[in-house]
């Protein structure tokens, strides 16, 4: 498995009001700051650092904005993981109100502080649809061979196993069975969500064998 040695880690600090996508009105503290937790445990127990970054949601679009470009450039260099956990749409990452108008912004400041090759984790709801953000970020970075995955649909904040990565707009399990990932996904106790972009193809074949 290739760790995560430097990765940036950025979700929202406060609930939203109940909605279709937040029935419970705790999607800050039920799901997405408890995902960037356990992602940043993932990185600092497999000798790598992690920056992690709760913005202000409720802020206006622009604060929002700057404060995750701020923390972003401020982050040690080179980044080699970028995880973000947070409401989306196919073109947009709702909670840090990232979509067309600020894609171009966000993948400068990703070039500027990301290494060769970074792995660009979305755990947002569709932004890995096919055309979606995902996919965008991909082609922005594509010189610098960044691999993005996201959600290809509604789901889980973070146990979501309709994944799929760009470039290619491959599904996750191409290189096992479809119901092993969906059973490892749906396992609370599997940590499969958070681990499959840094295993190797032979340790994610040997992964959905079993």
């Amino acid at each position: 498995m290739f760790a995560p040695k430097n990765a940036f880690i950025f979700a929202p600090m406060l609930n939203e009001p109940p909605n279709k996508a937040n029935p419970n009105g705790n999607d800050a503290t039920g799901a997405f700051i408890p995902g960037a937790a356990m992602f940043e445990k993932f990185c600092t127990r497999n000798g790598g650092q992690a920056t992690k970054l709760l913005f202000n949601n409720h802020a206006a679009e622009r604060q929002v904005f700057n404060q995750i470009l701020l923390a972003l450039s401020a982050a040690p260099p080179q980044l080699d993981t970028i995880a973000y956990f947070g409401h989306g749409i196919k073109d947009l990452m709702v909670s840090a109100k990232i979509g067309r108008g600020f894609l171009n912004e966000f993948t400068r400041a990703l070039r500027a502080a990301c290494g060769f090759g970074p792995r660009i984790v979305l755990y947002a709801c569709s932004c890995g649809a096919p055309g979606g953000i995902a996919s965008s970020i991909a082609d922005a970075l594509s010189d610098q061979l960044a691999i993005v995955y996201g959600h290809s649909v509604d789901g889980h904040a973070y146990m979501n196993p309709a994944v799929r990565w760009y470039p290619g707009g491959l599904d996750a399990w191409i290189y096992g069975t479809s119901t092993t990932w969906w059973k490892k996904f749906n396992d609370p106790a599997s940590d499969l969500w958070m681990r499959f972009p840094f295993l190797t193809i032979d340790e994610l074949r040997a992964e959905l064998r079993g």
